[in-house]
């Protein structure tokens, strides 16, 4: 989930105005609504996106009176952002996420245009960018990702850019009140309300108070940009993959430490976790993506995976453990694609790598029962009954070969672990998908193993795609698909 930045508003006053009139309004009424929609974000999703549908009609409406108010923009886009990151308020708005995506990034450019320099308007567009380009990407459009990637990235530097010179500032004030620096008087709370946002015609006495940047910010900052990164080296040519793992060296090892150095020293070593883990996502990307561009071997994708997750205390952080599991299953996957049409397939080595994944998925599950990870183990079981299923003429241990019935019925356990504990609107991809696969892996189970199971079969064209899925995610070889595969 993307990381938003508020503003800090001034307490609220009494009760908005039916009809709202001015800028400041405008936003106590939205203001209202958005707090009826978080009151119901978890108890009634239909409910809270009709609250946060009227919100956002509110702030239209005050943008059509107040076009310069960057508060109304700003707070129209954040909340716009906010909605997209969670899939129950998605389906209640009635916008496929794409679409609301794209109108979201229209609403940040706009409050951009009103302010260029605000940090908190730059993160946070820089994460529509992001989300938007994942999204994209999903869907194979990878060549629209690529400029939304990089544009997030520009607007990231610039962020970082702009929040160490008002750290600078903020220091260089404190240091002169500390040295004898004159202060002013304030008589009442009055006093603390700042000026108007420039531009922001009838904001009045509600205009926004952007709060002190701290250490904190510059590494949500790094994160995001690191996150980004990631995302990125998947899509590039080979020959832009340099510049980019110049730009995460520098993040990791230079500004990344810097604030690290700045927090209090309680807070610390959590941040040195956090920085350590990015560094490894990143790395793990980085290799792969060199892999499949023939620029490195597979020894060397290995080494640099123990290498990066030999982080300390990872056995306690399920983010950790879940993403050193993907990032071995990922390195199965392309060490598979690229040597499938090869009899010397390195299947045992694979194996293992796959054995690791799922021993980092129940130490995860044991520290959160997630939907999320029996999805993923039954994935990983899907991939290693791949291996056991290979040709005849390829390397590999009988024990490993009489496995796969097993293999087959493990990964209809796990993808039956996850239909049943998404039960949330939250987890209702996550449901669907698991769905979808419990499917493919019924069929399996009777096509190869004469298993026949309760659960409801899927319709043939409905399981055709769902084939297809599973064979361009390389959780099964063409030729398996195609022996189950029903006739349309």
């Amino acid at each position: 989930m993307a990381k938003i930045k508020q503003f800090t508003r001034p307490p609220k006053k009494q009760k908005a105005s039916a009809e709202p009139q001015t800028a400041d309004e405008f936003q106590e009424a939205a203001d209202q609504e958005e707090e009826t929609g978080g009151k119901w974000r978890a108890g009634d999703p239909a409910k809270s996106g009709r609250a946060f549908v009227r919100a956002l009609e509110i702030y239209d409406k005050g943008l059509q009176r107040y076009r310069t108010s960057f508060d109304l923009a700003y707070n129209k886009a954040r909340l716009e952002l906010e909605i997209t990151q969670r899939p129950a308020l998605v389906s209640h708005i009635g916008i496929p996420l794409v679409d609301l995506l794209k109108q979201t990034l229209q609403s940040h450019r706009y409050a951009l245009r009103l302010n260029e320099q605000n940090p908190d308007v730059l993160f946070n567009t820089s994460q529509v960018l992001t989300s938007l380009a994942e999204q994209l990407s999903e869907a194979g459009d990878s060549a629209s990702a690529i400029p939304l990637l990089q544009e997030a990235l520009e607007l990231l530097s610039a962020c970082c850019s702009r929040q160490e010179m008002l750290l600078e500032q903020q220091q260089a004030d404190f240091a002169d009140v500390e040295e004898g620096g004159v202060t002013l008087e304030m008589e009442d709370e009055s006093d603390l309300q700042p000026a108007s946002t420039p531009g922001s015609e009838g904001s009045g006495e509600m205009a926004t108070v952007e709060t002190p940047i701290t250490a904190a910010d510059l590494l949500d900052t790094v994160h995001a940009s690191l996150s980004a990164l990631t995302t990125l080296v998947a899509f590039v040519e080979h020959h832009a993959l340099d510049s980019l793992g110049d730009m995460a060296q520098s993040l990791t090892e230079s500004k990344a430490p810097t604030y690290v150095n700045m927090l209090p020293e309680s807070d610390r070593e959590s941040a040195t976790f956090a920085v350590a883990l990015d560094r490894a996502n990143f790395v793990s990307a980085f290799a792969d993506a060199q892999f499949n561009a023939f620029m490195i071997e597979a020894e060397t994708y290995l080494t640099r995976l123990e290498e990066v997750f030999s982080i300390a205390n990872k056995d306690r952080d399920i983010v950790a453990l879940t993403s050193e599991a993907e990032a071995r299953t990922e390195f199965t996957l392309s060490v598979l694609s690229r040597s499938s049409q090869s009899p010397d397939i390195p299947a045992e080595p694979c194996w293992k790598q796959l054995k690791v994944a799922q021993d980092l998925y129940t130490a995860a599950i044991k520290l959160e029962s997630s939907p999320r990870i029996y999805l993923s183990r039954g994935d990983v079981e899907l991939v290693r009954h791949r291996i056991a299923t290979l040709p005849a003429n390829v390397k590999l241990a009988d024990s490993i070969r009489k496995s796969a019935p097993t293999l087959a019925q493990n990964a209809q356990t796990y993808y039956k672990g996850a239909v049943r504990i998404a039960g949330d609107d939250e987890d209702c991809e996550v449901r669907e998908k698991a769905i979808r696969r419990l499917a493919v892996v019924t069929c399996l189970r009777t096509a190869f193993y004469g298993i026949e199971s309760e659960e409801p079969k899927a319709q043939n064209g409905i399981l055709n795609d769902v084939i297809a899925e599973c064979i361009e995610e390389g959780l099964m070889d063409v030729e398996m698909a195609k022996a189950m595969m029903p006739k349309k």
